[in-house]
């Protein structure tokens, strides 16, 4: 999840659009005939299930990114099997952030809040396919800085590539307002991409259960809401705009539940308490009222 911010990112996605043809659409279909289930979880056990998943862990495994103003942990308080999780089919898992002021993390730096982010990486890789999660949006999905996301990532990171050389996959990012986004991000498109697009929930409960879904081949990727195709970019297009198409090689997917930052901040405009996060959901998170859900998580080939 990189840096961003909206009005950067419309912008720019405004100024692409005459080179591009693929603006978001809402059409009810599949870009690709993968119809062979390679990796599925419902979490429908007690725990998470960590020959699947990895826990990135905030000053240990991982550093902080995009100004958060969460820890990562490792914590039964913050990545947790919600069996009686209602809408869900057999059980969720529960990303649910903390108010800690003062926690420490193991580099020694410390944080007010934190959540939980989880990994496939070295378990579960794939090239091309089509990978989708049914998740719920947390707070109703109107509580401004607030960062779910479901996304993968270069799996060449592990071989030195950096990001975003690596490729960048969002399927979805939420930011507490009406509306999700999906973007690209590579080497001469990044941050504040203009490889981007939003829908926003036309008839539709933001807080509700959606399945976000990415259909990934050789020749593009396509972004859906509930099987309603929202954009789609191909290899074509970003050759054509001079740029570099990095999707042909293996991705790892990603849960996590960031708060506040530069992209929220970029969007609500907000400084205090935290960057990115007003004291209204500040008081959310106090309560322990804003979890991000997710019924399971599938990809097939």
């Amino acid at each position: 999840m990189p840096v961003r911010s909206k009005a950067a990112a419309t912008a720019a996605a405004l100024a692409l659009a005459a080179l591009m043809s693929s603006s978001a659409v809402a059409a009810p279909q599949q870009d690709t005939a993968a119809d062979t289930q390679v990796f599925f979880d419902d979490f429908s056990g007690s725990s998470l299930d960590r020959s699947k998943w990895n826990v990135e862990v905030t000053g240990q495994n991982f550093g902080t990114v995009n100004n958060e103003q969460q820890a990562y942990v490792d914590s039964p308080e913050t990545i947790y099997i919600d069996q009686a999780a209602a809408g869900a089919n057999n059980g969720a898992l529960a990303l649910h952030p903390r108010y800690r002021p003062g926690y420490q993390a193991p580099d020694g730096r410390t944080y007010d809040f934190v959540s939980g982010r989880v990994n496939t990486q070295d378990k579960f890789e794939f090239t091309y396919g089509s990978y989708a999660a049914r998740v719920k949006l947390p707070a109703g999905g109107n509580a401004s800085g607030l960062w779910p996301a479901w996304w993968s990532l270069g799996a060449k990171i592990d071989e030195g590539e950096p990001w975003p050389n690596n490729g960048e996959v969002d399927v979805m990012e939420h930011v507490g307002e009406p509306w999700t986004s999906s973007a690209l991000h590579g080497p001469e498109y990044h941050g504040d991409t203009p490889v981007t697009a939003d829908q926003h929930f036309e008839g539709t409960d933001p807080g509700g259960w959606h399945v976000y879904r990415a259909d990934w081949t050789p020749e593009g990727i396509s972004f859906y809401v509930d099987d309603q195709r929202i954009y789609r970019i191909t290899k074509q297009e970003i050759q054509n705009n001079g740029w570099t198409w990095v999707y042909d090689d293996p991705q790892f997917m990603i849960l996590n539940f960031a708060l506040g930052g530069s992209y929220p901040q970029g969007v609500n405009g907000v400084t205090e308490p935290y960057p990115g996060l007003p004291q209204s959901t500040v008081d959310k998170v106090a309560a322990d009222s804003a979890r991000y859900l997710i019924d399971w998580v599938r990809v097939r080939q």
